[in-house]
């Protein structure tokens, strides 16, 4: 009634992850967003990525930060868009890109 609009609790990003150096760079990544301002949630209970997604999806994350192995090497992750008329699109991002691209979104 008095118009004002209170601020989303839903996270900017929810990091999934598979293999034991894909759930370490995670743990640092989720830390490392933390930091910047951002809201991440990081997937700790194991599963597959199907899993982890439905966990991304019901929380009302806006991206989900896909980290695997290849990402490991590659120093990248794959951020995929959850929320919006850009839905299902997905690219590789550097991992020192990652905090500009999602305040960019």
């Amino acid at each position: 009634t008095q118009g004002i609009v209170p601020p989303s609790t839903a996270p900017d990003a929810y990091v999934v992850h598979d293999g034991a150096a894909a759930g370490a760079l995670a743990f640092t990544l989720a830390r490392d967003l933390r930091s910047s301002g951002l809201k991440a949630v990081l997937h700790c209970g194991g599963g597959s990525f199907k899993s982890q997604f439905k966990k991304a999806d019901a929380c009302g994350a806006r991206f989900a930060i896909v980290i695997g192995e290849e990402e490991v090497a590659a120093r990248a992750v794959k951020l995929k868009t959850l929320q919006g008329n850009e839905m299902g699109q997905q690219e590789t991002v550097a991992l020192d890109d990652l905090c500009a691209a999602l305040r960019a979104r």
